[in-house]
């Protein structure tokens, strides 16, 4: 509209000549026009400027919220077994007017551990999920007493103040650690073979290794959370005594030492050298069994006989017999006789043993 106003009026003055009561007119009328033009266009930029005001509002109100926002903090800030819990909530903006915790990640009716609202009697009523041990503040905090493993999980608080806001928490309940053992991949490794080291430990999170009396073997690759050590190529100087430590935020322990010994495989012996040793055994088990015979002949034998030849007289004591000429009652005693005889003498006696002929009297 302006162009054409000024193409108009540039043309007027160049063709003809115009009176001036006419050119005043139309300047007047173009001075209007072109106010009123400028007044709309800085009417449409202020607009354009406050709903950029209010866009960046908004988006500054947004970043404030994720930035600033309500927060959970367990309290203490590494919860253990048995022990009580507080997760507390902190930046809410306002009074509160009610809040609600959920036992999950979202919010939902069938999740619902318990509601609060000063202005209801009573403040605090439960949900599907309550539990005894679990209690609420006025603040919106939730506390826990005597925790368990089953408690650990997903916490949600919806809290109504000057806005509704959620917030969740993943808690976490820390036992002790049990004793970590060691274990190997092999159990007689050779050299150049690869071996692993495993540390197990029920409630262990992480593990720390280490060498009594040196260092771990360079080049060993880890696992994830250090829980095995593997060494590629094991030489003779990896060998040595291992322990492993297991721990939690909380707890921790020591394993037993582990004794990393290095095996040797042998090649088998000729045939020869092999056959000597045999012959040796078998000479040398000869050798020991005839020194062992030729020991018992010397003198475990002998003993024996004594002891067997005292009992024998022992035995036989009571019958001693004599050599006597045998003869008839009334014989003539001056008769020689061919031969002898034994007779047994009455006991408590003592004979003489006569060998030959009786001489006479």
């Amino acid at each position: 509209m302006n162009i054409s106003l000024w193409i108009d009026l540039h043309i007027t003055q160049n063709t003809r000549p115009l009176n001036h009561k006419l050119y005043q007119k139309k300047m007047s009328f173009f001075l209007l026009l072109e106010t009123d033009t400028m007044a709309r266009e800085r009417v449409t930029a202020a607009r354009a400027l406050c709903m950029r005001g209010y866009l960046l509002t908004a988006l500054f109100s947004v970043w404030i919220n994720l930035i600033y926002g309500i927060n959970i903090q367990p309290i203490p800030e590494h919860p253990v077994i048995d022990q009580p819990v507080t997760l507390s909530v902190s930046g809410v903006s306002g009074a509160i007017h009610s809040f609600s915790w959920y036992r999950s990640s979202g919010i939902s009716n069938s999740s619902l551990i318990l509601s609060y609202n000063p202005t209801s009697n009573p403040a605090e009523t439960q949900g599907p999920k309550y539990f005894p041990r679990a209690s609420s503040f006025s603040n919106g905090s939730l506390h826990i007493v005597e925790l368990s493993t089953t408690d650990s999980g997903y916490y949600t608080v919806q809290v109504q103040a000057g806005s509704l806001t959620s917030q969740y928490i993943n808690l976490p309940v820390y036992v002790p650690v049990v004793k970590p053992v060691i274990r190997a991949s092999s159990q007689r490794p050779v050299e150049y073979d690869e071996v692993a080291l495993t540390c197990t430990a029920t409630n262990a999170q992480r593990f720390l290794w280490s060498r009594i009396g040196g260092k771990i073997p360079s080049g060993v690759k880890y696992s994830s959370n250090n829980s095995s050590m593997t060494i590629s190529r094991i030489t003779l100087s990896d060998a040595g005594k291992y322990q492993c430590e297991g721990m939690n935020p909380v707890f921790k322990d020591i394993s037993e030492t582990y004794t990393l010994s290095l095996y040797c495989v042998c090649a088998d012996p000729p045939a020869g050298v092999l056959a000597g040793i045999i012959c040796g055994t078998i000479a040398g088990i000869a050798l020991i069994a005839c020194a062992t015979f030729l020991l018992y002949r010397r003198f475990i034998l002998p003993a024996r006989q004594v002891q067997t030849g005292q009992v024998n007289s022992q035995q036989k004591s009571s019958e001693i017999y004599d050599n006597v000429i045998d003869g008839t009652k009334g014989q003539n005693p001056t008769v020689e006789s061919p031969y002898t005889g034994l007779q047994h003498q009455p006991d408590h006696t003592y004979c003489d043993l006569n060998m030959g002929q009786i001489q006479k009297r």
